[in-house]
């Protein structure tokens, strides 16, 4: 059954709160839109909501930490990622701070806000701090896994999340181990590496790859920084072929990422299936991840390149 990520989210983050006291929540006036409000009704002591002012919303969980508590920071992750920027990079990246910060509405998955509600360069942004932890997860069963490890850190994570409704992929017990990626189909003639809810296109354009007999390996990458580069270098000596897929900018994201690995250390083909540096517009979830150059077809095509170009 299809669910929105943030309603897990409030669901794991209120049990981590039961389990660990010192998690507090800061929240810019998104408590709804992010589910805080689970945490916030059981431990209100524990809520800090700063209201539209994202730059005060870093200062804020910064302020918390030094005082020795876990501060989980939460809103639009544009907006965090870009009107917050200057403290990220200051506050959180340069100084080390152990705070989580939760970027919502992931990609196009508020589609109905438009364009500048979208988050698709997010990515880009966090990858590019020094000692930043950058995770993005794929479902729910990863998301109440994961949440635990990234409060574990003893330093700065960046948590991307989908608005979308998603089903999951992982089994309940599959461990979420932080910088290692999931092997979710083995595959001998090319890899399919992915990030995020756009997993379950990925499967499924495998399947039809599969039918037309090539054999495709799914790759999952929830962790983008540290990257498993033992993982993704295996697949390059194994399949000679590389298509990664994301729902983001194709510049600075997981295409990036994987392509600065292969191509210092196995160069091989990588076509990259994602937003092409472009704004988005309004209209129904699936239908622009389809417009803009995500769908099954897309993958499958960007697929054939690859295995051409390795010939």
């Amino acid at each position: 059954m299809k669910k929105q990520l943030r309603l897990t989210y409030g669901e794991a983050l209120l049990a981590l709160g039961r389990e660990n006291p010192q998690v507090v929540v800061v929240d810019a006036d998104m408590a709804d839109g992010t589910r805080t409000v689970e945490l916030r009704m059981e431990f209100p002591d524990r809520f800090y909501d700063v209201g539209v002012a994202e730059q005060n919303l870093v200062g804020v969980a910064v302020g918390l930490r030094l005082t020795g508590l876990i501060p989980f920071v939460n809103t639009f992750a544009w907006l965090l990622t870009l009107r917050a920027g200057d403290m990220l990079r200051t506050l959180v990246s340069y100084a080390a701070t152990n705070v989580k910060l939760i970027g919502g509405y992931g990609g196009f998955s508020g589609p109905m806000d438009g364009a500048t509600h979208m988050s698709i360069m997010d990515l880009s942004v966090v990858r590019s701090l020094p000692g930043m932890t950058v995770v993005v997860v794929s479902d729910h069963a990863q998301l109440r896994t994961a949440l635990p490890v990234i409060a574990a850190v003893d330093g700065p994570v960046y948590l991307r999340m989908s608005r979308a409704e998603v089903e999951d992929v992982h089994p309940a017990d599959k461990l979420f181990t932080l910088g290692k990626g999931n092997v979710l189909k083995a595959g001998s003639d090319l890899s399919l590496i992915c990030t995020g809810t756009i997993i379950a296109r990925v499967l499924e354009a495998a399947n039809q790859l599969e039918a037309r007999g090539v054999q495709a390996s799914v790759v999952e990458i929830h962790t983008l920084k540290p990257l498993d580069e033992e993982l993704i270098l295996q697949e390059t000596s194994r399949t000679g072929a590389i298509v990664t897929c994301e729902e983001h900018n194709i510049i600075g994201g997981l295409g990036s990422a994987v392509s600065e690995l292969v191509s210092e250390k196995h160069p091989v083909p990588v076509q990259r299936i994602g937003i092409r540096d472009c704004f988005g517009e309004t209209g129904p979830y699936d239908d622009l991840l389809d417009l803009y150059g995500m769908g099954v077809n897309d993958i499958v095509e960007a697929a054939g390149r690859a295995l051409k170009l390795k010939r």
